[in-house]
């Protein structure tokens, strides 16, 4: 065998796409939503809603990735913010999506949302639009609508959600559509504070959690097996594969980390898999995840701009059950304060901090209480604080 140095410095040291898994593995269980939901699509004029949300790094937006690449015969699009201003710019977005794509219906796909835009600015359609619409026939067309960090949603883009919600993508001549929308662990509680999406999701929604050891082993088994590295697969693959899932914890940002930090000593062993040094392997996982930490902790609003009082209450929170109410978290979050805050200072402002761990997807409600998001994250700012007083 051959072993692929390209591939393994592509891992190690260029950075990977953030919407995409290199890897893919398991999720059978989200799959199958969004498919039970596809076919529900078939039988109804309005939109059918799937909600995908989570901690950062969960698999999100790889998963929806993920379903658009093996999805069939479904015209797949990608919406941000800046194309729900309205009902007219999204299909604006969809027919110029639909025209840059390749497959049975996208050429369908943009001469029906281009009829469509028409008859929503109330013009008639013109003789060359109206004769491309009536030869391609929609029979079989349906739309996937994809739209990311949908728990920042603002007014107007949820209006257009609510439009979809009660009356579908197209007015008498229907397509089937799904939305799929991907955010923190608070998404469906945002969208359900709109008037009209109250219900939205209601039973579509997956809280995206760990994955499971065997998929973060057979993920790395598939890298290997693609760099080719030297050693016999069933002495020396099979350690290192079962090596990234314990450094995973189950966590999809965490196995990519693993899987960076093995091809790193590879490339230094020239792809010689029996000289590698697990111990040296576990040190550099431990590094990426720290990393991914710090950088996840910084836009949270520290009490009084404390630091390590943030990485007090992240690792504390595990010890304690705290119910799901704002004022119960304020009420753990201040204890944690006040055991090492000055007495003759006035307390910061706990409510901040709060509002900033929730946004930030540190902290999430699960089950009745708060909890981490990441759970992981409570043995890395317990090893922060050692030995700080």
């Amino acid at each position: 065998m051959t072993f692929n140095a390209d591939l393994a410095h592509q891992i190690a040291h260029e950075d990977s796409p953030r919407d995409k898994a290199r890897y893919f593995e398991g999720r059978a269980h989200e799959i199958t939503q969004f498919h039970y939901g596809l076919a529900a699509s078939e039988d109804r004029d309005q939109a059918v809603f799937r909600i995908y949300q989570g901690a950062p790094g969960c698999g999100k937006t790889s998963l929806a990735a993920h379903l658009a690449e093996t999805t069939q015969d479904v015209v797949f699009v990608k919406l941000s913010d800046r194309h729900l201003t309205d009902f007219t710019a999204m299909m604006e977005r969809i027919k110029n999506a639909a025209a840059q794509q390749d497959g049975r219906y996208a050429v369908t796909a943009m001469h029906w949302t281009a009829a469509a835009i028409e008859r929503l600015a109330g013009r008639a359609l013109a003789e060359e639009l109206q004769r491309a619409a009536q030869d391609h026939s929609t029979d079989g067309l349906r739309f996937v609508l994809h739209i990311d960090e949908a728990h920042s949603l603002g007014g107007n883009a949820l209006d257009v959600l609510k439009e979809l919600h009660v009356g579908g993508l197209g007015e008498a001549d229907q397509v089937p559509c799904v939305v799929v929308l991907t955010g923190l662990g608070h998404t469906k509680e945002q969208i359900n504070r709109h008037p009209g999406l109250t219900r939205a999701g209601d039973s579509a929604t997956v809280n995206m959690t760990a994955m499971a050891e065997r998929e973060c082993v057979d993920s790395t088994w598939r890298m290997l097996a693609e760099l080719n590295p030297d050693g016999d697969p069933s002495q020396v693959w099979r350690p290192l594969a079962n090596l990234a899932a314990e450094a995973a914890f189950g966590w999809p940002r965490h196995l990519l980390s693993a899987q960076k930090a093995i091809c790193e000593t590879l490339l230094e062993a020239h792809g010689n898999a029996l000289a590698l040094d697990h111990n040296e392997i576990n040190a550099r996982c431990a590094e990426l995840r720290a990393e991914y930490y710090e950088e996840r902790m910084k836009d949270v609003v520290a009490p009084g701009g404390d630091s390590e009082l943030a990485k007090r209450i992240i690792a504390q929170l595990p010890k304690r059950a705290v119910r799901d109410s704002d004022w119960q978290l304020d009420e753990f979050c201040e204890r944690q304060v006040r055991r090492f805050w000055p007495s003759d200072r006035p307390l910061p402002d706990i409510e901040k901090t709060r509002e900033s761990l929730k946004g930030n997807g540190i902290v999430e409600r699960k089950d009745g209480v708060w909890a981490l998001s990441i759970p992981s994250m409570a043995n890395w700012a317990a090893q922060q604080l050692q030995g700080v007083r």
